[in-house]
């Protein structure tokens, strides 16, 4: 005689994934309910640096940095590139952001920069541009890469990045001059790409946009700035890390440069 439901007999799913165990604990980025503003919006500390681009006056937000992190470029480094982008293209942001990530915030959401429509910090608002803080330890990929991976990865190769092909995926080995090649020359161009191409769109055609056609139109608008600045032999350049400007601004060389 076959007996029936015993319900002290433990169920073989309590304690495993397919039960639930674990989905209370998944790593994520904490967020608050009483502050409505992104974690990237949020700076432990920051110095204002006040510039003035191509007869446009700029802030720079500039958050310091841990140990063996470092921004790859300086604030003389993004203004040389922005002086050179048109009135047009200066007029539509208001900051530039050097924020450090945390390092939940770098495994989770690793980026080299952010395009924010609407940048809020204590009295500051308004359109900005986000270049966040890196360090020299290897990124690594998965080995499966859709269309746009595939593209990144080559541009990646193309700056100065050491691409190698491992049994766990793809490992990207960086150094000094290749994310500086990538943040200033690429990212800086194609976050500000995103800002000229938000303001051509109302909000709903904007959110209707997909984000490979965004995505495309930015590469092509840093790419485009590129090539035409290097043709006249204004890019690339070597970085501008002078001391009495550094100290005008109270910023510290160990921020922008690892030696």
């Amino acid at each position: 005689m076959r007996p029936g439901w015993n319900p002290v007999r433990r169920n073989k799913h309590v304690g495993t994934e397919v039960h639930g165990h674990g989905n209370n604990n998944r790593l994520t980025i904490p967020e608050s309910w009483h502050d409505m503003a992104c974690y990237f919006e949020k700076l432990e500390s920051y110095l204002v640096v006040n510039r003035t681009v191509g007869g446009r006056k700029l802030r720079f937000l500039v958050e310091p940095t841990r140990p063996d992190w470092f921004y790859p470029c300086t604030v003389d480094d993004i203004c040389a590139v922005l002086s050179h982008c048109g009135p047009y293209a200066l007029s539509v942001i208001d900051f530039i952001v050097l924020r450090q990530p945390t390092r939940k915030q770098r495994i989770l959401s690793p980026v080299w920069g952010r395009a924010i429509w609407e940048f809020n910090l204590d009295e500051f608002s308004g359109p900005a541009i986000v270049i966040e803080a890196q360090r020299l330890s290897p990124i690594v990929w998965p080995r499966s890469l859709n269309t746009q991976q595939t593209r990144e990865l080559e541009r990646l190769r193309k700056d100065g990045h050491t691409v190698h092909r491992t049994r766990c995926g793809i490992e990207i080995r960086t150094t000094h001059s290749s994310l500086r090649t990538t943040v200033l020359y690429r990212t800086l161009l194609h976050e500000l790409g995103h800002h000229v191409d938000y303001q051509r769109w109302s909000v709903d055609e904007w959110r209707c946009k997909a984000h490979t056609e965004k995505e495309d139109f930015a590469h092509r608008y840093a790419q485009e700035i590129y090539m035409e600045l290097s043709m006249r032999m204004l890019l690339p350049f070597p970085s501008i890390l002078i001391d009495e400007s550094l100290q005008a601004d109270s910023l510290h060389r160990e921020w922008f440069s690892l030696s």
